[in-house]
């Protein structure tokens, strides 16, 4: 995980792609922030990937700003027995929080759903 993680991080920069990966143990959920042409050519590589499978876009639309402006691509995950996270981040990604205090109520709410279920 930690070589897509690394490759992932390093790709979006380069294309001012922002977001939030979680893994609640079984299942992962993801956020992808930019351009709307850089999102939807990864999001087309992510279905084309045939390791992962029961892709469900959730919802695709335009937002007034970013709700991970500084994260490349942060992950989430839940150890083994679902009760501790880890939140791995590169050495150069500021982490002032899980998620940011100004982060849209809904998607706090979503993963935080999400990140309950695993």
């Amino acid at each position: 995980m930690l070589n897509v993680l690394n490759a992932s991080q390093s790709n979006n920069e380069e294309r001012y792609i922002t977001g939030y990966l979680v893994h609640n143990g079984g299942s992962f959920m993801q956020l992808i922030e930019g351009p709307r042409v850089e999102v939807e050519d990864i999001y087309d590589r992510i279905l084309k990937d045939k390791r992962h499978s029961g892709i469900v876009r959730i919802l695709a639309e335009k937002a007034e700003s970013r709700a991970f402006p500084r994260w490349s691509m942060n992950y989430f995950r839940l150890d083994k027995s679902g009760h501790n996270g880890t939140m791995m981040v590169r050495r150069d990604d500021p982490v002032d929080s899980l998620m940011a205090a100004d982060a849209p109520r809904d998607l706090i709410h979503t993963f935080s759903k999400f990140i309950r279920q695993g």
